[in-house]
């Protein structure tokens, strides 16, 4: 756990010189996500960063699991593209790799916004 919020740091930190500098580095955003199951009684989340070139968003992100014990598990890969068709609606196509960096699936969608 201790090794995953120095790695949040190091993103949050470089990516803040990164929004002076301007140019390509300023549109990249790190994020993350974090979640408790409790009848699995597990902790998941995923750490990642999202840049937008020419329109198009491009995330990729690394999922992450803690149950018990001091062992965080990478469980897998995964690289997102979004691209907006119209104000309210976007295409997207997500890369999943397994936490052996092994292709696993892909997915391809539209969502659309309220």
């Amino acid at each position: 756990m201790k090794k995953l919020i120095i790695a949040s740091a190091l993103v949050a930190f470089s990516s803040t010189a990164a929004f002076a500098e301007g140019g390509l580095m300023s549109s990249i955003k790190p994020d993350a996500s974090l979640e408790y199951a409790f009848a699995a009684k597990k902790w998941s989340g995923d750490v990642g960063v999202t840049a937008a070139v020419a329109g198009i968003s491009i995330r990729p992100a690394a999922d992450f699991s803690y149950s018990s014990g001091n062992s965080v598990s990478l469980d897998s890969f995964s690289v997102k593209g979004t691209m907006p068709i119209s104000s309210s609606l976007s295409a997207y196509s997500k890369l999943s790799m397994t936490n052996k960096m092994k292709y696993s699936d892909v997915t391809l969608g539209v969502a659309f916004s309220f």
